[in-house]
């Protein structure tokens, strides 16, 4: 009897906490090469109005040469105004030692984040989500994949 209560509460519990999905999408780099003039572009709807949370995914190798990434992104309602633009840095390796910061193992890394909290977004409305890197490179080796995961609050 006690395991079936504490069951039911952390089923509760957990449901309780669950976010609503609105989108979730990756790309996959050719070759581990992401180039300077190409943006990653989303597209997404809702299907009510509500807050918004983006979180950014980076899958990365051992062989992206530097700490850090910085990346923008814009996100355009359908008559392609902006919504929100913004420059992000994602710190990939620790500073002082250079071991990978995320998850992964041996030599594929992934490192997730929470990119910005948008308030409400309309109903039955379709959004483009621009994403370039920011980095002098023309072409940024190492970087695999960019996840994006869209949730109301």
């Amino acid at each position: 009897m006690k395991k079936t209560i504490l069951i039911i509460f952390i089923s509760f519990v957990s449901s309780s906490c669950y976010k609503d999905n609105i989108y979730t999408n990756y790309y996959s780099f050719k070759d581990q090469i992401w180039h300077a003039d190409s943006s990653i572009v989303f597209n997404f709807n809702s299907n009510e109005s509500t807050d918004i949370n983006m979180n950014l995914g980076v899958s990365y190798t051992n062989d992206y040469p530097y700490q850090n990434f910085y990346t923008s992104y814009s996100l355009l309602d359908s008559s392609k105004n902006i919504i929100k633009s913004e420059m992000l840095e994602f710190q990939l390796f620790e500073r002082k030692y250079g071991y990978p910061i995320g998850s992964g193992i041996f030599k594929n890394f992934f490192l997730d984040s929470l990119v910005d909290n948008i308030d409400p977004i309309n109903k039955n409305s379709e959004y483009i989500l621009l994403i370039k890197h920011s980095m002098r490179d023309k072409e940024l080796i190492g970087i695999s994949k960019l996840a994006v995961d869209v949730t109301s609050k």
